[in-house]
This record gives C-alpha cells, sequence and structure tokens, in this order.
C-alpha cells in the first residue's frame, strides 16, 4: 500500500467540502509554499511512534492529490514556458513558426497523459475529484428539458452498449415536470454508470466515468415512438463532450495576430491551473488534519474504524488495483502469528 500518507506534517485550518467530495475553497496560504511530500517520514513531533494509524481512504486521498499535484505543476511549468516565449516573439516582432509549433504539440502530449498522470483525479476541466473518479460531461442532442417536460408523451429507448446492461424505457412528457424527468432518466442509466444532471445554466447534461467515454461515444443509441425520436431500429445519439479546459492545437501561430490570441488562451489556462492548484493545495491541508486527528486516536476506536474500512474495501468489486494493494499487507501473515498478538491484549 502507498506509504505516502505517513509523510506529513499537520497544519491547521479548515476547508469545505462540496456534496461530491471536491474542494470548494481554496487553502489559506500560498500553493507554490506547498511542496511534495517524501515518501517516508517519523512521527509528529511530540507524538510516539506508536501514535500512527493507517486509513485505506486517507491514502488513496492523499494520493490521488499527491498526482493531481504533480499533473498540475508540470503543466504551469510548460505554459509558463509558452507563454514567456510567445511575448518575446511579439515584442521582437519575429515569429518562429516551427519552434511554436513543436512547443505547442508537447503541450498537446502532456495534456493528452492527463488521466493517467493524476490517478483519474483531475477531469477534462481541472475540476479536482477527491475519490479519483473524474467523469467526462457530455451532451446529447434532442434531449434538453424543454423537449422532455412539454407534451405529447413519448417512451424513449436508451441503449448505452454497456455489456449487462439492458435497453432502458423512459416515459417523458406527459406533463412530468424536470424533477421527475431528471429522477427517470437517473433510474434508466444507472445500471450503464451514466448520471443525468443541470449544469450551472439550468441545461441538462449527462456524464460518465472518463474510462468509459471511448466506449459510450460509439454505442449510445435512442429510439422513440416517432415524436422526439425515430421509432423502429435505435438511432446513434452522437454524444457531444464538454470541451476540455486546454486544447493546444487551437492555438495558432502563423501570425502575430494568431499569436496575440493565443497568449491570451495560455493565459487563461494558467489562470484555471492555478485555481486548480488551489483546490489540490485544500485537500492536502485537510487530509494532513485528518491524519493528525487519527493519529490520536485511541487503539480501540482506530481498531475498529479500521477493521470496518478494511472489509468495505475487501467487499467491493473484485479489481487487479485492489487486490494488489491488498495482498502485500496478508501474504506472511499466518492464523498463529494473529491468535499470537491477540493474546497480548
Amino acid at each position: 500500500m502507498n506509504s505516502a500518507i505517513s509523510s506529513l506534517h499537520v497544519p491547521a485550518g479548515g476547508q469545505r467540502w462540496g456534496k461530491d467530495g471536491g474542494v470548494v475553497a481554496p487553502a489559506g496560504g500560498s500553493p507554490q509554499t506547498l511542496a511534495r511530500q517524501p515518501a517516508a517520514a517519523a512521527p509528529l513531533r511530540g507524538e510516539a511512534a506508536s501514535g500512527w494509524r493507517y486509513s485505506v481512504q486517507l491514502n488513496d486521498q492523499l494520493t490521488s492529490a499527491q498526482r493531481a499535484q504533480g499533473f498540475v505543476d508540470d503543466m504551469l511549468q510548460q505554459l509558463e514556458g509558452f507563454k514567456d516565449n510567445l511575448s518575446r516573439q511579439l515584442i521582437q516582432r519575429q515569429i518562429d513558426k516551427d519552434g511554436l509549433r513543436a512547443q505547442r504539440g508537447q503541450l498537446q502530449q502532456a495534456w493528452q497523459k492527463r488521466e493517467r498522470a493524476s490517478g483519474g483525479s483531475l477531469d477534462a476541466q481541472l475540476r479536482f475529484h477527491l475519490a479519483a473518479d473524474a467523469r467526462q460531461r457530455f451532451g446529447v442532442r434532442g434531449l434538453d428539458l424543454e423537449s422532455l417536460t412539454r407534451e405529447p408523451a413519448e417512451t424513449l429507448v436508451l441503449q448505452t452498449g454497456d455489456r449487462g446492461s439492458a435497453p432502458s424505457a423512459v416515459l417523458v412528457g406527459d406533463g412530468a415536470g424536470e424533477e421527475e424527468i431528471l429522477r427517470r432518466l437517473n433510474r434508466a442509466l444507472a445500471p450503464s454508470g451514466v448520471r443525468c444532471e443541470l449544469d450551472r445554466y439550468g441545461q441538462l447534461g449527462f456524464s460518465v466515468a472518463e474510462r468509459d467515454w471511448a466506449a459510450l461515444q460509439g454505442n449510445l443509441a435512442i429510439r422513440g415512438d416517432g415524436i422526439r425520436f425515430p421509432s423502429g431500429v435505435p438511432q446513434p445519439a452522437r454524444p457531444e463532450a464538454e470541451p476540455p479546459a486546454l486544447d493546444a492545437e487551437r492555438w495558432q501561430v502563423e501570425d502575430h495576430a494568431q499569436v496575440r490570441q493565443a497568449l491570451q488562451g495560455v493565459v487563461r489556462t494558467i489562470a484555471q491551473l492555478q485555481q486548480s492548484r488551489q483546490a489540490i493545495a485544500s485537500a492536502i491541508e485537510d487530509a494532513r488534519r485528518a491524519i493528525e486527528k487519527l493519529s490520536r486516536q485511541d487503539e480501540t476506536s482506530w481498531a475498529g474504524d479500521f477493521v470496518t474500512e478494511f472489509n468495505a474495501r475487501l467487499n467491493q468489486r473484485a479489481s487487479y488495483q485492489q487486490l494488489q494493494e491488498i495482498l502485500p499487507a496478508l501474504l506472511g501473515v499466518s492464523r498463529y502469528q494473529v491468535i499470537a498478538l491477540l493474546s497480548l491484549r
């Protein structure tokens, strides 16, 4: 299991969290003052070594935050270099097209590693997800609240192509309100991992785990009764992804006007990355406080919490990653060793 959790010293402070587990308030200090932590460390000053406790959830959250922070730092460094190069060439009024194109390509390649580099904790809009469950948001043409709530009634059959997931039928129209339509859609799409939600403008949208996005793109299909969607064979829905926060290929560098426009886009992206880094720093601070609280917990309470958490993790749907985390902790542990330890109490 990852040992990074034992490396943090805990300052005081408080943070707020969103209902989806994301940080909604930045850390009080400057993000640049938070250095990356080493993998191993000693106990907190004034604490006995026996005061340390291990939490699977805290370790996962801290690891996610550190990976996301590393990716954001790397992107910030590259973007700052690109920004300086663009500014310098504008001042000199000499455009090195080939050099700028090469630098732009390196940025795009680095961005394409986002999901893997951040461990699934940073989505395409640079939103940090504490549980490392970043999702891809998308819209579907024809599926909007105005259309789905007005008369007449129609039964839509939705297919996601997910193996083991049967087509789902949803009754729309028929005088149903917005909340009821959302409930029906979420009930129908839940088995395939798709969620239905409203964006900040009140528009209907959908989301799916990033790892499932590519498969969904080519498999989402809808059949209706000939009112909103054709009847008969389900028609491909062609979901439209929410644009990513960074798309370096859009920054054209062929002349001074394009370089100036690209510079503005780079500055905006740097600001977004800095906001994300504040959210990540806030998550690290919160993990530190949780670790300190855990380190002061008495033996009996800690043991009970750990067993509950460990069993919950062990009983989740099996995956290679879970086995990889759990098995090293169990190797070499015999029944007699457990009995011997219990007899010490």
